[in-house]
Order: structure tokens, then sequence, then C-alpha cells
């Protein structure tokens, strides 16, 4: 247990800005259910089990993926006998299919379009060029190289289990790893989403830790009466690794500086609305969430300072504003550049606060009526784009604005992105270039 929750990689998600963390959490407590269905041979338990590993689609589109493998190796770990078995497990298989299947087949087309399942693969399927296999020990085992303590305990360990003939826990961790690999490795499919992220290894970790475990008590047993103290002090060896990369990926969260521009919009949020925001990325942000980074830190900064929120990167957002109470409010425009540039020189209207060399902390002079807000955003957002062209999503919050200062009673419908009815998806991406 300890040496999951500071595994590197599960433990970089819990700061970034997509629900890794959350289906982590929701297919590790679905899989303990589902082992404990496995015990009991209890029908009820086995009915919750597949239900909460079935809901767990509606945490991230790739749940399916480890969710069904979790019922499966739950099913090998199971003791009874294959009737039996069946004869217990079969409501979990029931209940699986019955609250993951629909909202799979009817996202089943969106989805498709996103990884490009099904399509003939075009070009690697890692970042680096190595193969599937390759970048997964990277991801579960800590270490510059692929033979490392890690994956050497794990190779201890699966021959001590082995030797002492723990085939159902040999398959259950065996298969959970696999899986991932195997479908990442062969099945078809193109894009970005599509290449083998770090992320899609989170849910096998346990499984993995598992192997390493039982080949550090493996080791420990050579030692006779010192057995407990050796099997502390290598667990105590993996958890400094482990603490090495913690504490560089918490140094390289801390470069992103968010309390400094926090605490600056908060000492400029009275009686303020907070829009869009918007900025160049790099590799700092990027650590935060990658692909899109300075475009969640309005939500950010509105939940830490409690600040009103117009998300002005769809028209359907913000006409919303336009349309509602017109008493006058302050502006508030957060802007972001990961090498520090110069903008917004001698632009009317506005205060400007730099809280650190990249942040642009922006408020209006005046209280302006909604319309007026809208027009000095944009106006502020072609400037900074004049500026910072390497920004290119700052175009989703031109064509917002454009689009809903022309009618806001009559926002453009975006069909393909809508699709999933998510109002957090862009409907502007990949964004458009050129004058909006």
């Amino acid at each position: 247990m300890l040496l999951t929750a500071l595994s590197p990689i599960p433990l970089s998600y819990a700061t970034f800005g997509r629900p890794h963390t959350m289906l982590f959490a929701w297919l590790m407590w679905s899989t303990v259910l589902a082992l404990r269905a496995a015990r009991a041979g209890s029908r009820a338990l086995w009915a919750a089990a597949g239900a909460a590993l079935g809901l767990a689609i509606f945490v991230h589109p790739t749940a399916p993926l480890y969710a069904g493998t979790a019922f499966v190796v739950a099913l090998i770990y199971a003791r009874q006998p294959l009737r039996e078995l069946v004869r217990q497990a079969w409501p979990g298989a029931v209940t699986l299919l019955v609250t993951f299947v629909p909202y799979w087949v009817s996202t089943l087309h969106v989805l498709g379009d996103r990884y490009g399942v099904g399509t003939a693969r075009v070009g690697q399927r890692t970042f680096d060029g190595l193969p599937v296999w390759r970048d997964a020990i990277e991801y579960v085992a800590p270490g510059p190289h692929a033979v490392n303590y890690f994956t050497v305990l794990a190779a201890i360990g699966l021959v001590a289990l082995t030797l002492a003939r723990r085939w159902r826990l040999i398959l259950f961790c065996a298969v959970t790893v696999a899986v991932p690999v195997v479908f990442f490795s062969v099945v078809p499919a193109n894009g970005d989403s599509a290449l083998f992220f770090d992320r899609y290894m989170i849910p096998v970790t346990p499984a993995f830790l598992v192997l390493v475990v039982a080949g550090a008590a493996a080791l420990a047993r050579f030692a006779g009466p010192l057995r407990a103290p050796v099997l502390l002090l290598l667990v105590a060896g993996l958890v400094g690794i482990q603490l090495r990369d913690d504490v560089g990926r918490r140094n390289q969260t801390r470069g992103i500086q968010l309390d400094a521009v926090t605490s600056a919009a908060a000492r400029a949020s009275t009686d303020a609305v907070l829009f869009g925001s918007t900025g160049g990325t790099g590799p700092i942000f990027e650590a935060f969430d990658y692909g899109h980074p300075p475009n969640i830190l309005d939500h950010y900064v509105a939940l830490r300072d409690g600040i009103p929120l117009v998300d002005d990167d769809a028209c359907s957002r913000v006409a919303p504003f336009l349309l509602g109470p017109q008493a006058p409010r302050h502006g508030l425009w957060l802007f972001y550049a990961y090498t520090p540039v110069s903008a917004f020189s001698g632009f009317p209207g506005v205060t400007i606060a730099r809280p650190t060399p990249n942040y642009f902390v922006v408020r209006s002079n005046a209280a302006l009526p909604p319309r007026q807000l809208v027009e000095l955003g944009r106006r502020l957002r072609l400037a900074w784009r004049a500026s910072h062209p390497q920004d290119a999503r700052v175009n989703e919050l031109l064509i917002a604005d454009r689009d809903a200062l022309r009618n806001p009673r009559d926002c453009p419908a975006y069909p393909v992105k809508d699709e999933l009815g998510d109002p957090d998806i862009s409907p502007h991406w990949p964004p458009v270039k050129g004058p909006q």
C-alpha cells in the first residue's frame, strides 16, 4: 500500500487536470469488491462489483479495458469449481454489461473518432518510438533502465510465487499488467489519444507492486531471524527511489507558481467577473495538465478565490452572460507565457499586474456592462495573440466572443464535439488559425 501511494506516475496525476486519479480510485475499490465477492461466493457482492466496475466508464472512456480485466481476474482468483463459480458470478456479469454497454454503444462513434480505434495503424504507438512493453516497464518501475530494482524484485517475486504454486495470484498480477500493454500494442488505432501514455499503466501499478513485494519478501527469508528488518530495509530503499521522483515532480509543479497568480487574482477580484484564461504551453505547465494547460487556470483560480467565472471558450457559455443582468462589473483576465514576453504595452482602460514574469493579471479600470466587457476581452486577446503567436488556443476564445457578440441568442451548433453532451469539451479544437 505504501509503495502504491508513493508510486511516481499515479502520484503525479493527483495534481493533473484530468480524471485519471479518480478512475484509479474507482477501479481499485471496485476490484476490492470483486475480490471479496470471489472469496465469499456471494451473488449480491458479485452484482455490486459488476455494477461498480461498469459504472467506471462514466469516469473515463478507457475504463472498460480495466474494468473488464478486473472482473476477469477476480474470476481467476476465485477458488470455487467452475460450475459453482458461474452460478455465483453471473449476476456480476449482468450488472457489468447493463451499466456500461448502453453508454458505450451510444458514444462509440465519438470514441472512435477520438482514439481512431478500428482504423489502420499509422506510425508509432509511443512518443519515443520504443515498443509499448518497454515504455510500460518504465512507467511502473521507476529507474533509468528496464533492468532496475523494481523489475529485478518483480522477477524474483514471480519465481517465488511459482515455487509456492500461487497460480491464481500469479495469473491475477500477470493478466492485469499484460492487458493494457497488449491492447495498445496490437489494437488498430490512430491519433495522439491512441498513443501509449504513462497514465494508461496507473491501474495496473498495484498488481505489479505485489510481485515486487513478493520478491522482497523472498529475499528477506534468507536473512533468517533478521527477515523483518531486511524486508523493511528493502522496502525503504524502494520508497527512497520513488521519493526521488516524487520530490522532482513536486518541484516542477511548484514552478508553475499557482499561488502567486491566485493571490494576484484575489487582490483584483473585488466586484469582478473572471473570463477564460489562455497562454502558451510549456514543459512546466504541461506537468500540471498536458494538452490544454493555461486554459484550465481560470477554473483553478475561480475555485480558490471564489470569483464568478465566465469561461468564454464557446458561444453557448458567454451568451448567458451577455443576455443576463446588465449591472456593470469589472472584468478580470489571466494570461500565461512560458517564456517572459512583453504584452499590452500602453493598452488603455486596464490595470496590469505581473505576479511573476510569466503571468499577466489584467483588470478593467472601469465597471462595464457585459457586452463592453466581452468586447474589451476580445481586444485584449487580439493584442495577446500579436505579442504571443505561439498561443494557438487563444483563437477558441476569439471565435466564441465573436459569435456571441454577433447574436447571443443564436449560437452556432458544433455537432461533432457536442455529441457527448459534455459542456467541458471545447468546440473549437483544433484551433482555427488566422484572423477571428
